[in-house]
C-alpha cells in the first residue's frame, strides 16, 4: 500500500521565528520554553535577504565548543543561511530525501510564498505512516 503523507501531516506546529539580534542566551529560554529544537531567523529586510535558522547542534559547535559567552553572542553570528525550503504538500519521502541529499535536518515548510511550518527529519521519522 502506498502512503500518501505530506509535509503538513509531519511538520512542526509550534515554530520560532526571531530577529537576528536576539541573543543566544534569549534563544535558549526560548527554546526550553517551547520545547523547540530550532528557530528561524528572519531576514534583515524584504529585498534581497533570506532567513537562516539555529539549531541547538549550532549553539554546542559554535558557541559552546568554542567557549563562546551565550549572553554576548547573537544568532546572527552562528546562524546557517539559507534555509532549505519545501512545499506544505510535497510528499514525505521526497522531503526526506532532500534533507538528506543536502544532509541538513530542517526545513521551512512554505505554502503560498508563505513560512507556515517547519520540519525535520526527526518528525519524518517518528511521524511517517508509511509501510
Amino acid at each position: 500500500m502506498e502512503d500518501n503523507s505530506k509535509v503538513f501531516d509531519v511538520m512542526m506546529p509550534n515554530f520560532k521565528t526571531i530577529d537576528g539580534v536576539t541573543r543566544v542566551s534569549e534563544l535558549l529560554v526560548m527554546m526550553r520554553d517551547e520545547k523547540i529544537n530550532a528557530a528561524l531567523i528572519k531576514p534583515r529586510d524584504q529585498e534581497g535577504s533570506v532567513y537562516g535558522i539555529v539549531t541547538l547542534k549550532d549553539i554546542a559547535r559554535k558557541v559552546i565548543a568554542l567557549r563562546r559567552r551565550l549572553n554576548e553572542t547573537h544568532v546572527y553570528e552562528i546562524m546557517s543561511k539559507p534555509v532549505l525550503s519545501v512545499a506544505y504538500n510535497m510528499p514525505v519521502p521526497y522531503a526526506a530525501r532532500l534533507l538528506t541529499n543536502f544532509n541538513v535536518s530542517y526545513a521551512m515548510v512554505m505554502k503560498n510564498d508563505d513560512v507556515v511550518g517547519m520540519v525535520s527529519l526527526n518528525g519524518m521519522v517518528t511521524q511517517w505512516k508509511g509501510d
